[in-house]
């Protein structure tokens, strides 16, 4: 018979092994936790270890014993002393208004809090006063656990949501966007939390209140915790470590981070005041003009309202003091480090570069990088904690200043540099400060802010609708420049600037009926209509003012380093314009599609670079750009201009050798239409494009004026083989899935691709409850799982490729649904797959 390595104690028990005599003693954290005392026989020498504990007594679990020690090792989670929780009776009477006020408003109150710990002491709370609960389906698993294991605790209620008049619902905080907890109307929510007193908990939970309430130690109690041990030696582990130790050593105590990195002081003098939720006395924050970006992007961030977030921002840009700061905060509140403009390249840094800057800083352990970057799955947040953990002297650093950083940095000429100059930076800056810095190289926020918001609240602080502030920001495609002319109430001047990008007008698609044919009775405007063919290439607009050029892709992201060819061509043609239109792979006599042209984006043309002077290289694919609309002529833009005029417009150009005018269908009804498509189709292209002439241009718009007619694009069914957490709000679930088709072959699994678009809200939340059970290995935040998910995988083209070792990859993957009804074993081949590349 197997030995086993359990062996259950009772507290107090004490037990002889290998020369040391071993005691549990209650800890006070939930039921069962014990605090673990060592006594070496050899010399009488002491240690206690306490894992989480709490020093006030609870509801539903013994009481804290401490006994002396010459060493502690102890928990520091609240070692701030702003932790300091409020006493007891407030806080038990926090709970009950709460509910009481919920349930006299007419509403269901929720309470969110541990399903082992928090969960049993608000239901114990409840249970006192005679109030009904329900509990969520881990609560009532948990709290009969603690039934059988004698804690005195009524028998739960099951909560199947929906509630009765009266009663309270107790459920884990990970429900809080569960779909059990959504179906719940009319509710009122509160987050049991110790972490109540940080700065915008109310936000960060998204609940209507927060309750400090916790099943550990507060500040206090980590000092009646030393007090009552009397130790020689303290190392502190989890939480404040440093800060809580450097304390403690400030009143004659040995104490030291039992990770190590603590930092000798120079002074016995007074420590700095602490800034609440701000990681330490080494991180006192100057005011300056990033700080208060970096709170307006934290509220924004941390509520769901759509209103709210508007509020906030009309407040702070009428705020700013200058026009430079208001051009420069504007534009960064979209998530662009530079404005966009001809030879401006976006400046996102790649994580590993942000990564190496980080590991640079002097005091950063390169270990704790990994540790921190894989619990938090998110480089800014990463970034943020490391430099909470190394002593900085962060100074104000204005607006203007933060420009010229990121203009340094675009001009750096090498990697090493960037990582020297972003080092160096980040050792300067409050830890709040440089996450708002790092999500912005990186190009994101994560604040939960669309343009579209930005441009209402730009209207609203300046007296302005937002339709006249969108129409300006897609004439100039710079918000910040609209947002001055805005303040200046000079908006009716924004005009098309050539070399400088806008968005492109798109095309909506046309319905098809229950057939699956296109339902040409569902068209917006009357014929006669034109038709264009839809080209399976890259949408750019070609801008051409004196003899600069400037190509742009539909993210107005600089082509000029990938197609140089074009661009020195297009120098030779007469006149200035600003044209939209489609750059294609072209040669007679074989069908070319997007996958060689896909090779060259991202890359540099450097002379002398043997893969793109190969003849198999990218540079070898033959060019045209086919020119469907022109915005811009001659110092005066067009877009008011009708389809018909600004048709005319375009071929008077005189385009030649790469460039040529779309051919165009003057077409009567739907069955020339449909014989036109079928034909498009076969010449290899996408679809058709149907225009009305009568119409105008609509930047950014994806209106009724254009409609595309594509062919229809068989899916596959693919089984899902590896599930990875996703990003920002979609951190805590597993919405990333690698899907893999199977070798007819072998038998064996090939992966096709990656997909993480498609599903609802409700369905990822299912996914990642199915693939947490059945999880086969875990590697940092990805899972291999087993394969018996099948996904119907829509997407755009298929083309071979090395990426996966199915030898294919697909354009645009997405996932049409989750096929219930089928098994791995009706999944598709790679040959199935196969047969569809060119179709």
């Amino acid at each position: 018979m197997a030995e086993t390595r359990l062996e259950a104690l009772e507290f107090g028990a004490m037990i002889d092994r290998d020369g040391f005599r071993l005691r549990l003693l209650p800890a006070g954290h939930i039921v069962g936790s014990a605090m673990l005392h060592v006594t070496r026989k050899k010399d009488g020498a002491t240690l206690l270890y306490t894992g989480d504990f709490k020093a006030r007594r609870g509801r539903t679990t013994q009481p804290v014993n401490f006994i002396q020690a010459d060493t502690l090792i102890m928990e520091t989670t609240f070692g701030l002393p702003h932790l300091t929780f409020p006493a007891q009776m407030e806080i038990d009477a926090a709970v009950l208004r709460f509910v009481n006020d919920a349930i006299s408003d007419g509403e269901t109150p929720v309470l969110y809090g541990y399903s082992l710990g928090k969960a049993q002491e608000a239901l114990a709370l409840l249970a006192e006063n005679g109030i009904p609960v329900l509990s969520h389906p881990k609560v009532a698993e948990m709290t009969e656990a603690c039934r059988a294991a004698g804690v005195d605790l009524p028998e739960p209620v099951l909560f199947e949501g929906f509630a009765r008049e009266g009663h309270v619902v107790v459920a884990p905080p990970n429900a809080v966007r569960a779909k059990i907890m959504r179906g719940l109307k009319n509710k009122r929510t509160a987050m049991l939390t110790g972490w109540a007193l940080q700065p915008g908990s109310f936000y960060r939970y998204r609940v209507d209140e927060v309750i400090p309430m916790s099943d550990h130690a507060d500040y206090v109690g980590l000092h009646e915790c030393v007090t009552r041990v009397r130790p020689k030696r303290v190392l502190t582990v989890h939480g404040y470590v440093k800060e809580f130790a450097a304390e403690l050593r400030s009143k004659g105590i040995d104490a030291w981070c039992a990770m190590g990195g603590d930092q000798l002081e120079l002074s016995l003098g007074k420590a700095p005041s602490v800034t609440p939720g701000m990681g330490g006395p080494r991180h006192s924050r100057p005011v300056c003009q990033l700080a208060d970006f970096s709170d307006v992007c934290r509220l924004v961030g941390e509520t769901s309202s759509r209103l709210t977030k508007i509020e906030y921002l009309v407040n702070y840009l009428r705020a700013l003091e200058s026009d430079e700061c208001l051009k420069l905060a504007t534009g960064w509140l979209c998530g662009e480090a530079l404005p966009r403009r001809i030879g401006r390249r976006a400046i996102n840094l790649g994580s590993a570069t942000i990564k190496r800057s980080l590991q640079a800083i002097p005091g950063l352990r390169p270990e704790r990088y990994v540790e921190i970057s894989a619990s938090q799955n998110d480089i800014a947040r990463t970034a943020r904690i490391l430099l909470q953990e190394i002593p900085l002297s962060p100074y104000p650093l204005t607006l203007a200043g933060l420009h010229e950083f990121f203009l340094d940095l675009e001009s750096s000429p090498g990697s090493l540099e960037k990582v020297d100059l972003l080092s160096k930076r980040l050792h300067e800056l409050h830890p709040v400060e440089g996450e708002t810095v790092v999500r912005l190289l990186t190009g994101d926020l994560r604040i939960g802010l669309k343009e579209g918001l930005v441009e209402e609240a730009v209207g609203i602080a300046f007296e302005a609708t937002a339709a006249e502030v969108r129409n300006a920001n897609m004439l100039t495609g710079d918000l910040g420049k609209t947002a001055l002319l805005a303040k200046q109430k000079n908006l009716s001047s924004a005009r098309l600037t050539p070399l400088v990008p806008i968005r492109c007008m798109l095309a909506s698609p046309l319905e098809r009926d229950a057939s699956g044919a296109l339902d040409y009775s569902k068209l917006p405007f009357q014929q006669p209509f034109w038709l264009e063919p839809k080209y399976d290439g890259i949408r750019a607009q070609l801008h051409k003012t004196g003899e600069v050029v400037g190509l742009f892709s539909r993210d107005l992201r600089p082509l000029d380093q990938e197609f140089p060819e074009l661009v020195a061509a297009a120098k030779k043609l007469s006149g200035d314009f600003v044209l939209d239109g489609e750059l294609i792979a072209y040669a007679e006599g074989r069908k070319l599609g997007f996958g060689d042209l896909q090779k060259r984006l991202g890359r540099k043309r450097v002379e002398g670079d043997l893969f793109m002077e190969s003849a198999e290289g990218a540079a070898s694919v033959p060019l045209k750009y086919i020119a469907f609309d022109v915005l811009w002529k001659d110092g005066q833009d067009v877009l008011d201009l009708t389809l018909v005029e600004r048709r005319s417009i375009l071929e008077g150009l005189e385009l030649s050798g790469m460039f040529e005018c779309i051919e165009l269908f003057r077409v009567g009804g739907s069955e020339e239409t449909e014989m036109l498509f079928k034909r498009s189709l076969k010449s290899g292209h996408e679809g058709l494009i149907l225009k009305n002439p009568a119409g105008k241009y609509l930047p950014g718009r994806r209106g009724k004026d254009w409609i595309k007619l594509k062919g229809v694009m068989p899916t596959l069914d693919c089984v899902v083989v590896f599930a990875e957490q996703g990003h920002g709000k979609r951190a805590d679930v597993l919405s990333d899935y690698t899907f893999a088709v199977r070798d007819e072959i072998s038998g064996t699994l090939k992966v096709l691709g990656k997909a993480y678009s498609g599903l609802t809200d409700e369905e990822i939340e299912e996914l990642t409850e199915h693939f947490m059970k059945h999880t086969l290995a875990k590697e940092r935040r990805k899972r291999r799982v087993e394969p018996n998910i099948v996904l119907e995988i829509a997407f755009d083209s298929i083309r071979r490729s090395p990426r996966h070792d199915s030898g294919l990859a697909l354009r645009f993957p997405r996932i049409k649904c989750i096929r219930h009804d089928k098994t791995v074993a009706d999944i598709d081949t790679v040959k199935a797959a196969e047969n569809l590349i060119g179709k």
